[in-house]
């Protein structure tokens, strides 16, 4: 019996050094546990770079694709687009001025702009399409006015025929005016220089919380032959601003573009002889012997003469231009008015 206690005694103290020898010593399992902790380090840190090296270069992709945009030269189609906005308002202004001498009534007219503007939009869409453009052009809406003429069946008038007294009112109530041309036989002009002007025939711009502003009109006495123009406010010495030489032919005084033309010939006035300010009334003053026509375009609710003779028109048009190319995308509202200072 005692010897078989001794031998479990001896079994009992093997498995225990067993144990002993399976159980690492405990400087190998603090080896063990930093070795995991610097592989979930490294893990970490590789991760946190990839994703950094991701961000970057999406960052460069984007840089280059806005560099790209941004230096993308469309130069070409702006030029276009810019152009086909002045063909457009020249057209269009052409078709209303056609339209307003054609004296037909107030809604035949505009029928007729809004007609030619829808056509010129459908030859406007099919010309640029040719080129792979996409061109609209659409009619929004018309404001309506009145025509007002001075001639004798479109030959020069004694401005005298309009009136007994040395002053002669063209216009009163006057809201918006374009397209103000003056027409002139200079051989009846007194001569005169421009300081002393003030008593020559010209043309007068009032409102009553203004000064007059006048535009003299006169054969140049220093230069014969020269239809000159000298404008001066109330209180102020005459400037004057422009002449042509006319060789005794009659001259037009386009006042609202400001420039003098008389057979071919073509003077620019440089935006001076319309006023600064919206004035109320216009009139003719110091008439004598002076012959010509008057042309002009205003909105509904100004007053003018019997001696003067009204048509119904169309003053402005308002269409709406687009533009589209691969590159470029321009559109625009234009309202025209053509003539309005």
């Amino acid at each position: 019996m005692r010897y078989i206690n001794n031998i479990k005694g001896q079994i009992d103290s093997g498995r225990g050094r067993l144990a002993d020898i399976k159980r690492p010593p405990a400087y190998i399992e603090e080896a063990s546990t930093d070795r995991t902790e610097r592989a979930q380090m490294l893990l970490i840190t590789a991760l946190a770079l990839a994703v950094i090296l991701v961000t970057v270069a999406l960052l460069l992709n984007a840089a280059i694709f806005t560099e790209n945009v941004a230096t993308r030269d469309t130069t070409a189609d702006g030029h276009e687009a810019i152009e086909l906005r002045g063909e457009v308002v020249q057209g269009i202004g052409e078709l209303i001025e056609r339209e307003n001498r054609q004296g037909l009534d107030e809604s035949e007219i505009v029928d007729n702009v809004e007609s030619g503007i829808n056509a010129t939009g459908n030859m406007t869409d099919r010309e640029r399409a040719r080129g792979g453009t996409i061109a609209t052009l659409s009619y929004i809406d018309s404001e309506t006015g009145e025509l007002l003429r001075y001639n004798d069946n479109g030959d020069s008038r004694l401005f005298s025929d309009a009136a007994a007294e040395n002053t002669w009112t063209l216009i009163d109530n006057l809201g918006s005016a374009r397209a103000f041309t003056v027409g002139i036989e200079p051989n009846e002009l007194n001569e005169s220089t421009a300081a002393s002007s003030g008593d020559v025939f010209g043309i007068r711009f009032s409102n009553t919380s203004e000064d007059d502003v006048t535009l003299h009109i006169y054969d140049d006495e220093d230069e014969e032959g020269n239809l000159t123009v000298a404008r001066a406010q109330d209180g102020e010495t005459p400037n004057r601003l422009c002449r042509i030489e006319h060789g005794g032919s009659s001259v037009d005084i386009d006042i609202t573009g400001d420039r003098l033309t008389t057979d071919g010939a073509i003077v620019d006035c440089y935006r001076g002889l319309w006023p600064d300010y919206e004035p109320d009334s216009i009139e003719f003053v110091n008439i004598d012997e002076e012959e010509g026509t008057a042309s002009v375009t205003v909105d509904e609710g100004s007053g003018w003469p019997t001696e003067v003779t009204n048509t119904d028109a169309v003053y402005s048009a308002t269409v709406d231009i687009s533009y589209q190319t691969t590159d470029l995308s321009f559109e625009t509202t234009a309202r025209i008015a053509p003539g309005e200072p």
